[in-house]
């Protein structure tokens, strides 16, 4: 099957304006019919065709001003319906057609979830719920009028305000609802909603005195877990008034918890449609992690009201404006609410094994691409955190003030229309000079960033003239090629250093911008001394690069110590540890290396310097496998599994004291409520895993406890410390965390993955059992990606010599690609590094990757596994 690319330099505009839009929508026993009346203004004189979008739609019939339309004025094919010669003045379209959702498992348009039906048009789902443009840059007003049987769909959501709801008179075993929006939006954000549904709600005054009803919408039974969300809310409500001074514009504000959806969750205009995962919680069935992560997402989801939804994109090629932006804006918000320290490490840590494994393999891609064929296929770490990295650079190079005086001249000119990336870039700039200040960088060079894929190296070379106290630094730049990009031009990348002595940091930070390929940074007056001081640069991780500097085992110790920057402090261990663990790789443990780190965690955990035990567990946590992986010439994800436990297992017995006293005073605070309490919690957690990595019988037997305690962050903190280790303690925690959630899928989907991703020598069939598993939901993605997701990370079933493992995944992904393209092309990237691995798991990967080349597979994953397949 062949699709067709579309291209960012081939963008029109719409050639026709719909200002507003009516929906019928009457859901019946096996179908739903649905009429839509749309206003169309035509935005040119002569006359052009009106192409409209519609996919699996059974058209029943066209009226424009009330009058039939000839079969013979109109072509309808299986993806478009085309108006040969519609009026050149305004005009009232109005188009019946069915669909059938309950048979739809794309998880796109309108679908049924178990008894629920509910939709989602993000990014070209519209198209299947009824003839439209289904583009961003149309923007309508929607009035909708919902029917249904009143047994089945006793609750009857859309966006915008209820404007009025009843029994039928006709038939009183039906009933309607009517929606409002008065705020002019793109198809994608359209929301419906039809179920048996419980309701919860709250309130929330706004700063100019409004009352605005929330509703958090689940099924019977899950309203005990939904105050966390609520509250979530609220936080984010008001910490956008308080920091960007935007209120929310509407009477009332819905949130629905689905489970079976592909995405975490959406931004409809006023109906957010979540996954269940990101809803329903409290402290004893999700951890400290994820109360935060539903924290972040549901903030997430409200603050595209502004930066999504009353400011939309102008196309998909955009779509970093809206998620790139309101990432930066959530992990904000994480960061004033909780620890800005930790939050950024969190970023950081995920970025590196995240987005710059994506940057550096075949699925490469710049954050505004030039071209797709399946849009669905960037929606990816690229355009949301590396993107939000972008807007962070804007903020540490223009500063607090200046940026926000920059947002507040986007907001003001773009409402309520649908804006490109330079759009927003320009009225940054143009905010931050209002008061003639020098913007300080090239605009045109730094949205380079925007067109350029990969992550970019920064080499730094120093010099110290001991005589005159002067430290100068030689720093290059230089992006490696990716697919499409053979050459790359420098970048604007802000780098923040300060220099640290043996008391301290020296002097004040720098912020120096980096702009040539080449380029000399010279410190002066600093103190005259023999050694040059220990240098703390990239400051908070000020740019998205990786650097390449010598650094000394006695610096990074300094570093680690005394640098007043929590990052860059993180980062100094994060040296040290990959230094250790990549020798124990190559089979050349670096012994007095090794002892030196252990010394130095020891006076961390004895000294009780550190005051934050959240960052104290940063402090000691190892850096990922795919970071490390990264840094091998060949990688060896196997021997890097191996050299992980057996660390653990060293540093446990290295450190069994000071490791007890730890746990000793970490258990003081185990009780204590989310968020208070995370750090010795996760501190819990980390001491468990090298104890009983070590052979500690006692900390076992706590971790089996642990499972059935009142805290999900200590029971799955418990099985992570047990999983590696082939014992009777793992086997009975996993067993009794199964038989305690069981009937909890939203949790049960946790032990799917964990016993997805425990290592054992008859992996490949317990995973095929799990899949067979009569609690296991085909249909649902967060079940496959927990046991295809923990199989991929269960480095000796997957990763097995035979190629084994890579030949069930590809059978796996094919078969889901038949029912749910968006989840399989997001999942065979597992493969996407195949060509990093030696001779024998490459080759095995490389058949997988044919395997599915001759599939039959959806436009999504065509897509995917063509870009993996080597060039000839």
């Amino acid at each position: 099957m062949t699709t067709a690319t579309t291209r960012l330099a081939d963008y029109r505009p719409y050639p026709f304006q719909i200002p507003n839009i009516e929906l019928d929508v009457v859901v019946e026993e096996q179908h739903i019919a649905i009429s839509s009346s749309m206003q169309i203004e035509p935005a040119l004189t002569t006359k052009v065709p009106l192409v409209l979008q519609g996919l699996n739609l059974e058209l029943d019939s066209i009226v424009i001003n009330g009058s039939s339309v000839p079969t013979d004025a109109y072509s309808l094919s299986s993806s478009e319906l085309v108006l040969h010669q519609p009026p050149i003045h305004p005009f009232e379209l109005k188009i019946i057609c069915r669909i059938d959702p309950f048979n739809n498992t794309s998880l796109e348009g309108l679908y049924s979830s178990e008894s629920m039906l509910t939709s989602q048009c993000e990014a070209e789902g519209f198209r299947r719920i009824c003839f439209h443009p289904d583009r961003p840059d149309v923007l309508s007003r929607y009035r909708v009028r919902i029917e249904a049987d009143r047994t089945r769909y006793p609750v009857l959501l859309s966006n915008g305000n209820l404007v009025s709801k009843g029994s039928l008179a006709k038939d009183p075993m039906r009933h309607e609802a009517i929606w409002d929006d008065p705020y002019p939006k793109p198809a994608y954000l359209f929301a419906l909603v039809a179920g048996a549904l419980q309701e919860v709600q709250a309130h929330f005054k706004t700063t100019s005195g409004r009352s605005v009803l929330l509703r958090l919408h689940v099924e019977n039974g899950d309203e005990t877990y939904t105050s966390h969300a609520l509250d979530s809310l609220k936080k984010a409500m008001a910490w956008d008034e308080k920091v960007y001074g935007l209120e929310y514009d509407l009477d009332e504000y819905n949130i629905v918890a689905v489970r079976h959806f592909n995405m975490g969750a959406m931004e409809n205009k006023s109906l957010n449609i979540f996954n269940s995962k990101l809803v329903l919680a409290d402290s004893e069935c999700a951890t400290d992690g994820e109360l935060e992560r539903i924290e972040s997402v549901v903030a997430h989801e409200y603050f595209h009201n502004w930066t999504g939804n009353r400011i939309t994109c102008r196309d998909w090629f955009q779509l970093s404006l809206k998620e790139g932006l309101t990432v930066f804006r959530d992990q904000s918000f994480t960061a004033d609410l909780h620890s800005k320290a930790v939050k950024r490490i969190e970023d950081v840590s995920m970025l590196r094994n995240t987005q710059f494994r994506e940057d550096s393999g075949p699925t490469s891609h710049p954050v505004k691409p030039s071209e797709y064929k399946a849009i669905d296929n960037f929606y990816t770490t690229t355009i949301y955190e590396k993107g939000a990295e972008l807007i962070r650079m804007l903020h540490t190079l223009l500063g607090q003030q200046r940026f926000m005086a920059g947002m507040a001249l986007y907001v003001q000119r773009f409402d309520g229309t649908a804006a490109t990336t330079e759009d927003f870039i320009h009225s940054i700039a143009e905010g931050a000079c209002a008061n003639g200040e020098q913007l300080g960088f090239d605009l045109d060079q730094f949205q380079r960033w925007y067109h350029q894929s990969g992550t970019p190296q920064v080499c730094v070379k120093r010099h110290w003239d001991s005589q005159g106290g002067t430290l100068t630094l030689e720093v290059s730049q230089f992006t490696p090629p990716t697919p499409g990009q053979p050459s790359k031009a420098p970048l604007v990348i802000p780098m923040a250093l300060a220099v640290i002595g043996p008391n301290g940091r020296i002097g004040e930070e720098k912020l120096v911008v980096l702009d040539q390929d080449t380029q000399s940074v010279s410190l002066r007056d600093l103190p005259r001394q023999a050694k040059p001081p220990a240098l703390s640069i990239f400051r908070r991780f000020s740019a998205p690069i990786t650097l390449q500097m010598d650094v000394s085992v006695d610096e990074s110790l300094q570093l680690l110590a005394l640098d007043d920057d929590p990052v860059a402090r993180w980062e100094a261990g994060q040296r040290l540890w990959r230094k250790i663990l990549l020798a124990r790789a190559r089979k050349q443990a670096d012994k007095p290396l090794e002892e030196r780190l252990a010394l130095a965690l020891n006076q961390l955990i004895t000294s009780g310097g550190e005051s934050d035990p959240s960052f104290l567990a940063m402090l000691f946590g190892m850096p990922g496998l795919a970071e490390l992986e990264a840094a091998q010439d060949v990688a060896d994800p196997l021997m890097l599994y191996q050299v992980y436990q057996s660390l653990k297992s060293w540093l446990g017995v290295k450190l069994s004291d000071p490791l007890k006293n730890l746990l000793e005073r970490s258990r003081l605070n185990w009780g204590a409520q989310w968020p208070a309490g995370q750090g010795e919690r996760m501190l819990t957690g980390l001491t468990w895993s090298w104890l009983a990595a070590a052979g500690d019988c006692e900390v076992r037997k706590e971790a089996v406890e642990a499972v059935n305690g009142p805290s999900m962050s200590l029971a799955r903190a418990a099985l992570r410390a047990l999983q590696p280790i082939e014992c009777t303690e793992r086997d009975e925690a996993l067993k009794s965390f199964y038989e305690r959630w069981q009937d909890r899928p939203v949790i049960l989907d946790t032990w799917f993955a964990l016993e997805a991703s425990t290592p054992r020598s008859d992996g490949l069939e317990r995973i095929k059992q799990l899949l067979d598993h009569p609690r296991f939901d085909p249909m649902a993605p967060n079940s496959i990606r927990a046991v295809l997701g923990g199989f991929a990370s269960n480095p000796p079933v997957f990763h097995a010599i035979d190629g084994s493992g890579y030949k069930f995944m590809a059978e796996q992904l094919i078969a889901i690609d038949q029912r749910n393209p968006i989840t399989a092309s997001r999942m065979v990237k597992v493969f996407s590094r195949w060509q990093t691995y030696a001779p024998s798991r490459k080759e095995a990967m490389h058949r997988a990757i044919d395997q599915l080349a001759s599939a039959e597979l959806s436009a999504n994953t065509r897509e995917v596994v063509t870009l993996m397949q080597p060039k000839h």
